[in-house]
């Protein structure tokens, strides 16, 4: 069969969830364009770049382990591929300005027997809640959690809110048994152990190496069951994983920039689109220099992101110059040219810095190609204006503890993209937030989020997150380098497969009946 090579643009997708009181009804999965008659007797192989660094939707420390952990958690708010939100265990919603009203589907239950009511989600939002969850800031202002009755959730808040609808279809709105969790043998089961309501649960593992989930047959939507077996795979080289493409051992590849010309020279399916996920050089302000503005200048001028995207990312990706890509509606076209490459700029800056012999520090950064081959390219970069950028490279389940904790001066990474701008911003920039070792934000930085929080037509709110994208660009809180191109490489007899604009769902993909 001829090699299907599709790519996706970004389009204006958005976090548009309407006016004050809007009612959106159930619905079940939708057919995707490469819709077909899948065999669930038939299992599909998945080859991935990590495992999941804790099955704890609520205290993990990784936001990317949001992408398996959608196997066996199921949320009460479901995206579409372009973002939007749509019924997930909550089948209906309002919103006004200080409270979202959660109408749950009938008849739910978990993996376990359990059943899954107004109370089973009350007690999970308020443990979303609790200061040492990585969900906190996605739900930060929320003032109150209460059940009205056994399948009405009501969610008060003491500000703006037109965040929290997409909030709760991330990491935040993933509902645990909670007879999982409650004491601290509990919680230490459950990071290895899942206790969902999702399409599958967990019926083997090597950590950090591979993972099988079974289907279950009480699931509320099984035309979101594309198997009855789903086995992920970890290989990150990505060589590898082609290989095992082309040769039949595995059905579906996680597909980055230096796979796609390969994979496609080698006659092979390849559907990738530009996503909102990114890789950026995050600071800690407390270390090293950083802690000077114009340090932090200086390395943003320092850098070629052009570059970067036509070398390490053979092409497939965008420069950045904020958090966000162009034609993604909280872009701001104002803040492009910001930061152009300029490295007498840079000189000069570390100059007033008192630093005219520039300085060393250390990075870490994932052990992957892309993000070493990108690593490289900065490090020579920056080594042209005297900056001396050491590398460390650490498997992912490594890397973003070690830096959240405090432990590196800086951290080249990859931003996963989150359901709504402000998720992201307030998780990288918020004060308060685990993600931001720093402990410490931008002048107006809250006021600005607030603002952009109290908006909810899309236009209006996207001017408002370009005001905290420019303070986070006026203080140089991370420097955005690339948006790349991500999907996968796939066998002809793979169905039901899409693109997305965040991460993939894997709804009612399967493998073909023959």
């Amino acid at each position: 069969m001829a090699v299907v090579s599709r790519r996706s643009p970004i389009r204006l997708w958005g976090a548009a969830i309407g006016a004050c009181a809007v009612l959106l009804t159930a619905c079940g999965s939708t057919p995707t364009e490469n819709s077909g008659v899948a065999d669930p007797a038939v299992p599909l192989h998945y080859a991935t770049v990590f495992g999941v660094s804790s099955f704890d939707p609520h205290k993990t420390r990784i936001t990317s382990d949001a992408t398996m952990l959608n196997m066996v958690y199921d949320r009460l708010v479901h995206r579409d591929a372009a973002g939007q939100p749509v019924p997930g265990l909550a089948e209906a919603w309002e919103i006004d300005e200080r409270s979202l009203t959660l109408h749950l589907r009938e008849g739910l239950t978990f993996s376990g027997g359990a059943v899954l009511d107004a109370d089973a989600v009350v007690a999970n939002l308020r443990r979303a809640l609790e200061p040492d969850s990585i969900t906190a800031p996605m739900l930060a202002g929320v003032s109150g959690v209460a059940a009205s009755d056994d399948r009405t959730v009501v969610v008060s808040f003491d500000g703006p809110g037109a965040q929290y609808v997409l909030a709760l279809s991330d990491l935040a709105g993933m509902i645990v048994d909670p007879g999982a969790f409650g004491n601290p043998d509990k919680d230490a089961r459950l990071a290895l152990t899942p206790a969902g309501a999702g399409r599958y649960v967990l019926a083997a593992s090597r950590p950090g190496a591979e993972y099988e989930f079974t289907a279950r047959a009480d699931y509320w939507d099984p035309e979101a069951i594309g198997t009855d077996t789903f086995v992920w795979t970890v290989m990150t080289d990505p060589q590898a994983r082609l290989s095992a493409v082309s040769a039949g051992d595995i059905d579906v590849a996680i597909t980055t920039p230096l796979m796609i010309d390969a994979a496609e020279q080698q006659g092979l399916r390849v559907e990738t689109a530009l996503r909102l996920d990114h890789m950026a050089l995050n600071f800690n302000r407390t270390r090293s220099e950083f802690g000077k503005l114009e340090v932090r200048k200086a390395i943003a001028h320092a850098i070629d992101r052009q570059a970067i995207a036509d070398t390490a990312m053979e092409g497939h990706a965008e420069a950045a110059t904020q958090n966000f890509p162009k034609d993604y509606f909280a872009y701001d076209p104002d803040l492009a040219d910001d930061y152009r490459y300029d490295p007498e700029k840079a000189r000069q800056l570390l100059a007033d810095a008192g630093l005219p012999n520039g300085f060393s520090f250390t990075a870490i950064l994932l052990n992957l190609p892309e993000n070493v081959q990108v690593a490289q390219i900065v490090q020579q970069q920056l080594a042209q204006v005297g900056i001396d950028m050491k590398l460390e490279p650490l498997p992912p389940s490594d890397a973003s503890p070690t830096f959240y904790r405090g432990d590196a001066d800086a951290f080249l990474t990859t931003f996963t993209g989150r359901s709504d701008p402000a998720l992201l911003l307030s998780a990288l920039f918020g004060e308060n937030s685990p993600q931001n070792p720093s402990r410490t934000t931008a002048p107006g930085f809250r006021e600005a989020l607030d603002a952009a929080n109290r908006e909810t037509d899309l236009q209006v709110r996207g001017d408002r997150l370009g005001e905290v994208s420019k303070t986070v660009s006026d203080n140089v809180l991370a420097v955005p380098l690339v948006f790349f191109e991500l999907g996968s490489t796939l066998t002809d007899r793979v169905v039901g497969y899409e693109t997305n604009l965040l991460i993939d769902e894997w709804r009612g993909v399967g493998i073909a009946a023959s």
